[in-house]
């Protein structure tokens, strides 16, 4: 993998292509935690990579690549957590913004505005861990409780009124589709 990196380095610097290498990251995958496994030789825990200034890349726990954060555990609770955030953080605007809490208003600034942060790749990410899904489906709930008329039912009654299905059924639908 050295080489490899140097090789990239080198061709760029022919092309004249400046690489930020602060940016650079290297993450372990550590699907074992055996402590046996570590205390080979040619284990990745005991082998770093250098850039073209002599700097080490310090391994990292989580990294993010086209939006999606991939964790060294091979678990998706950080890209759970940053999708969570951030539709919080949207949603939150939405709701100040907006004076109108009619179901049409509503639904279309949910499905523009806030949806789209807790659906992006979601085939690759889907949660598996009930804590996460419930996280994730929170989201809608919490909506869905703001839209005038809605707020004494059940969130699967606002469901179904409102013609939407749980973010993990569509989780479920897209992965049966794309799958």
């Amino acid at each position: 993998l050295q080489e490899d990196l140097n090789s990239v380095i080198s061709w760029a610097d022919l092309n004249n292509m400046a690489l930020h290498q602060a940016k650079f990251e290297v993450m372990n995958y550590k699907l074992n935690h055996t402590s046996s496994l570590r205390e080979l030789p040619l284990s990745a825990d005991n082998y770093l990579y250098y850039l073209s200034d002599g700097r080490a890349i310090d391994p990292s726990q989580t990294v993010r690549d086209l939006g999606v954060r991939l964790s060294s555990d091979g678990s998706w609770s950080a890209q759970v957590s940053q999708a969570v955030s951030e539709a919080r953080r949207v949603a939150g605007w939405t709701l100040s913004a907006f004076k109108s809490r009619s179901p049409h208003i509503m639904m279309t600034l949910y499905k523009s505005l806030v949806r789209p942060h807790v659906e992006y790749c979601c085939t690759l990410w889907s949660p598996t861990k009930i804590g996460d899904i419930s996280r994730v489906e929170d989201i809608q709930r919490a909506f869905t409780r703001r839209i005038r008329g809605l707020r004494e039912m059940t969130y699967w009654q606002r469901l179904q009124v409102l013609g939407l299905l749980s973010l993990q059924r569509r989780r479920e639908r897209y992965t049966i589709i794309l799958v």
